[in-house]
């Protein structure tokens, strides 16, 4: 199967996910609108969970690509952090990020096995890629560096993403505002573990 036919599987399961949620969306749906055969789909994804699975695979593996390529070996952990949480954060705060968060969140509870099968897929492998950068900086103080990332990127979140997940924070004042968040998160961690 040809990438670009991948590629058109995925937005149309995307499209369909968020406008009918997890539990109504059905491979038949997803082939009838990406106009291929189920057993096409099947080809390449052996299940719902796989498919959707892949959707967040990719949301994540675009940002931990971004991380790695900031080449953290050669970056101060002020500057690292700052790159990371800016990147994070303007993904997380993304108008589609916010809908799938929904999505994932509405049918967690009805669909055993999708949060893990989320968070695997999703928030790990980020707290993995920074926890092995803070884990290599003898300059900080970290006794669990995959605690500590998960720490750093909740302050990071902090309430802004719950804040437009219940729209209750305006949109644009809120992504307009991630540089001074981030910073300020990055101030507090490093005050918090440096040797």
């Amino acid at each position: 199967m040809d990438e670009a036919k991948i590629a058109g599987i995925l937005a149309v399961a995307m499209q369909l996910f968020l406008a009918h949620g997890y539990g109504a969306t059905s491979m038949d749906l997803i082939a009838r609108h990406a106009g291929v055969s189920k057993i096409t789909v099947y080809a390449h994804f052996s299940s719902k969970a796989a498919l959707f699975a892949a959707i967040i695979n990719e949301l994540a593996g675009t940002l931990t690509q971004a991380i790695e390529q900031l080449g953290f070996d050669g970056l101060p952990p002020e500057q690292a952090l700052t790159e990371v949480g800016r990147s994070y954060l303007r993904l997380a705060l993304a108008p589609r990020s916010l809908a799938l968060h929904r999505l994932i969140i509405a049918d967690a509870g009805r669909v055993p096995g999708l949060g893990r099968l989320i968070h695997q897929s999703g928030p790990r492998p980020i707290v993995l890629t920074l926890a092995a950068y803070l884990k290599g900086r003898p300059e900080l103080a970290i006794d669990d560096a995959a605690l500590a990332a998960e720490q750093f990127l909740g302050m990071v979140l902090g309430h802004n993403q719950l804040g437009l997940l219940l729209a209750a924070k305006p949109p644009a004042k809120t992504r307009a505002a991630i540089n001074g968040i981030v910073d300020h998160a990055v101030k507090l961690f490093l005050a918090g573990c440096r040797r």
